[in-house]
């Protein structure tokens, strides 16, 4: 309508679908993570995927120095090294070769989430929809914020019994960086403030064992009743 381009990030989602499409396919540009904890881990980095010759010309140009094709050492405007070593894009091939039995793993430990945690008071689980396929990159739940207990909180108690967690991110409007840039003064977004206060990621990784996660829940039961 507006001949926008949408840039979408996918940053989280190898794998995961909506209405059919697989994420990182919907918009002309998409963006990926290959950080440690994401599903496909090359231990940094990520990738870049458009349909658009031009926007992937550009792409390559930022990701090695903006070097001129015909001239290698000069330089057509300011560039970065983001260049990914051929150890680290051997590692991410080999797991892309993998990436539906990390969906199934990653699903199957969110269904056994769900299934231990349902009927918990003040713990709001994961939904699923028939227009999308999760794929669970974290497991996580939000508080009830009429039971007395934040996120922060229960990560506490969770240590103590040898469990990590992580919390859910900020919004943007509460990040130095942009007030430091004059945007989102004196804004206030209280659905956002609610989900990044009351949110907390559990223990989600592949490698995770099934008697892993019932110790997660049992630990939740306990301090939840």
């Amino acid at each position: 309508k507006y001949n926008l381009y949408v840039i979408e990030d996918a940053a989280e989602v190898h794998g995961a679908e909506y209405r059919g499409r697989k994420c990182g396919s919907i918009g002309q540009i998409s963006c990926f993570s290959f950080y440690a904890n994401k599903i496909i881990t090359t231990g940094e980095g990520g990738m870049v995927l458009t349909d658009d010759d031009n926007i992937a010309e550009r792409a390559r140009a930022y990701r090695n120095l903006c070097f001129r094709p015909e001239k290698r050492f000069y330089h057509t405007e300011p560039g970065q090294n983001y260049r990914m070593t051929n150890l680290q894009a051997a590692v991410g091939v080999a797991q892309m070769e993998r990436i539906d039995e990390f969906v199934e793993i990653k699903r199957h430990n969110a269904a056994l989430y769900t299934k231990l945690l349902l009927g918990i008071k003040g713990i709001q689980l994961p939904v699923e929809r028939p227009w999308a396929k999760n794929v669970y990159w974290m497991y996580g739940i939000l508080l009830d914020k009429n039971i007395g207990m934040d996120a922060t909180s229960l990560a506490k108690e969770l240590k103590a019994r040898d469990i990590g967690t992580r919390p859910f991110f900020l919004g943007m409007h509460e990040q130095p960086v942009f007030h430091n840039m004059g945007l989102f003064k004196g804004e206030s977004y209280p659905v956002s403030e609610e989900i990044a206060r009351q949110g907390l990621y559990l223990p989600s990784g592949l490698t995770l064992k099934e008697e892993q996660i019932e110790k997660v829940c049992n630990a939740l039961k306990e301090i939840m009743t």
